[in-house]
């Protein structure tokens, strides 16, 4: 018992000294402003050469072949979502994906448009850059080298940021490569393509240390100004890495409010009002859509229950998924394998896993912990690391029945997938060892043979298997069978015939039994000039029309999809009982036997036969 009361009153002891006045050791040199010295641009170049070598040998793309078959086609397991990605970045490669802009993607929500507007997309830079790009190299080349980017950009981006706070450039570049190919990376890729562009945090905890130290410099100062433009940039970017930066922001100026008064609070306050602009441009086309056609409360339907099934959870960010090297036992007895092992975890959050640290994370992790603990029960007169009170503030917000979670009971169910802050504990733990062992009297050349003998070590832990062609031939057979399916009824159809897809879907987040919920992108994205009706956002009447515009039977339906001026009936043969062959015969009895098959016999287009002059299902939509 009184053991237990004397750790309280360390513990009380240590909150009052974190807020008290600093002393002159008390915190670091200032940092320095921008390290952009010669030295430092040649290290960060090479370091993008290098990671972008090691990601092309990871991930099997190492010649023009392999570049063509994208990372992942979303047609199989939890990435469908790919599926998603590519069709904005599709949208942005024909010029109808602007940012800032209206987004009314003509070839999709056919009869009408798919009105993209209707929901908050805040990270449009993200698909219209890899849109531009595919307009030279594909949309599969540009989406894997938007993928390759995000590792890349992670890499340096931490350099950046370490040296920035003082870090010595070997440990920098170490923290880089475990921060730059973490297996939340990895796990992410392109079916989370705008969670795994998380390459700016690093640079976010810069901003965050500048004001929880009071050392962001006055009102008008460059490095003041520099971070306004930065958050703007941030406001831009994936929502959960915005929410998770300001308040960081704003627990750093509530520190300093006891400690300097009211100065860091209002320069925090600034970054707020700089990101909130930056978020409120990339939304200004919802809101004008809103504005014209009212609120669409039926757009996007979050239940609570995923604040839980998707909570960040302690024991994640320790565990290594099932195909870890070494230690995958590990991960097969707590995730389990699907169809061959069953996991121990009752929710295991967003699959693939993604919160490993890896060795090289874990260890700097249990250096904070080792050190906040000796501050609290050995030297209570000293404050607890900043890097410490950010994790404990993660998971008090993030973890199973966190803030996060009680928001959630009042309604504010936002951030669903609290799993993917801990992208935000691995650069802040990373960051505290790097700068730790910079303040070891190592020689430089030991410091480098040990930094790079941990870069090694992260290559080894955090990456999954290296993929390999048989891997890749194997999800080129499916994208080479969808394109020529797609050119075949191009050819078959005049240009803007329209394509009504089974079974029926909404859209977004809407699958249907045995297909992922935007797997009828598949056809658009190898189509020119084909309409499809998979797209529209839901929670509108003019999208809902197929629901109650096609009457109750075949004859009925398709009689109506020839008054609408529909060509063909495309349908996912996943989506039904009998894999569709009812249907076929079905159709066959009312004279439709024009039917073109896929090469890898999961999809068939049945070719109507539209009228000359079709009606609308629910007339015009402005």
């Amino acid at each position: 018992m009184l053991a237990k009361l004397r750790i309280f009153i360390h513990i009380l002891l240590a909150l009052k000294s974190s807020i008290q006045k600093p002393t002159a050791t008390s915190l670091p040199e200032e940092p320095r402003f921008l390290p952009l010295d010669l030295r430092d641009c040649l290290v960060a170049l090479v370091c993008a050469v290098v990671a972008a070598i090691c990601w092309c040998f990871l991930t099997g793309r190492i010649d023009s072949r392999s570049w063509q078959v994208p990372l992942e086609y979303g047609v199989k397991g939890v990435d469908g979502d790919a599926q998603a990605v590519f069709a904005h970045i599709k949208a942005a490669q024909e010029g109808e994906f602007p940012p800032f802009l209206m987004k009314n993607v003509s070839r999709l929500g056919a009869p009408y448009y798919a009105n993209w507007s209707d929901i908050p997309i805040v990270e449009e830079w993200q698909y219209y850059l890899p849109g531009a790009l595919a307009r030279w190299i594909g949309l599969f080349p540009a989406t894997n080298a938007a993928v390759m980017l995000a590792h890349v950009l992670a890499v340096v981006s931490f350099y950046y940021a370490a040296r920035m706070l003082g870090s010595n450039r070997s440990w920098a570049v170490a923290g880089g490569f475990a921060f730059g190919f973490a297996q939340f990376a990895f796990a992410r890729s392109i079916h989370h393509l705008t969670v795994t562009h998380y390459w700016y945090i690093p640079l976010c905890l810069v901003m965050v240390s500048w004001i929880t130290r009071n050392q962001m410099g006055e009102w008008r100062k460059p490095r003041y100004l520099l971070s306004l433009a930065a958050c703007v940039i941030i406001g831009m970017q994936n929502p959960y890495y915005t929410n998770m930066f300001l308040q960081l922001v704003l627990l750093g100026a509530f520190y300093q409010y006891f400690r300097a008064g009211w100065k860091p609070v209002l320069q925090a306050g600034g970054l707020v009002v700089a990101t909130a602009l930056g978020f409120f441009l990339m939304n200004l086309d919802t809101l004008v859509y809103h504005s014209i056609h009212g609120p669409n409360k039926g757009a996007l339907e979050r239940p609570y229950i995923w604040l839980e099934l998707s909570a960040l959870k302690l024991v994640d960010l320790l565990v290594p998924p099932p195909d870890h090297p070494l230690l995958g036992w590990m991960g097969e007895a707590y995730y389990g394998v699907p169809g061959k092992v069953k996991g121990m975890v009752a929710f295991p959050g967003e699959i693939p896993p993604s919160c490993y640290l890896g060795i090289v994370g874990i260890a700097s992790l249990v250096w904070l912990v080792v050190v906040s603990v000796r501050r609290l029960v050995v030297e209570p007169g000293r404050s607890l690391p900043m890097e410490a009170w950010q994790v404990m503030w993660i998971l008090f917000y993030a973890a199973v029945g966190g803030i996060n979670c009680l928001l959630g009971t009042f309604g504010l169910v936002i951030f669903r997938s609290s799993t993917r802050y801990c992208i935000f504990i691995l650069p802040i733990v990373l960051l505290f060892a790097a700068l730790r062992l910079s303040r070891k009297r190592l020689d430089g050349q030991v410091a480098a043979v040990l930094a790079g003998i941990a870069v090694l070590l992260v290559l080894w832990d955090q990456p999954p298997k290296m993929v390999t062609w048989p891997r890749i031939a194997e999800d080129a057979r499916i994208v080479e069978s969808d394109r020529n399916l797609a050119a075949r009824l191009e050819e078959r159809l005049p240009k803007g015939a329209m394509v009504f897809q089974l079974p029926f879907m909404d859209f977004p987040e809407s699958p249907a039994p045995g297909v992922p919920s935007y797997d009828h992108y598949r056809l658009y994205l190898h189509s020119t000039h084909l309409r499809f009706n998979f797209g529209a956002v839901k929670g509108r009447e003019w999208t809902q029309w197929p629901k109650t515009a096609l009457g109750n039977s075949l004859e009925e339906a398709v009689k109506n999809l020839e008054k609408f001026g529909f060509s063909a009936v495309y349908v996912n043969r996943n989506g039904l009982p009998d894999r569709g062959e009812g249907l076929l015969k079905a159709f066959a009895q009312l004279g439709y036997e024009d039917v073109l098959h896929s090469e890898l016999g999961d999809l068939f287009c049945v070719l109507i036969r539209p009228v000359e002059h079709p009606v609308l299902p629910v007339g015009e939509v402005r």
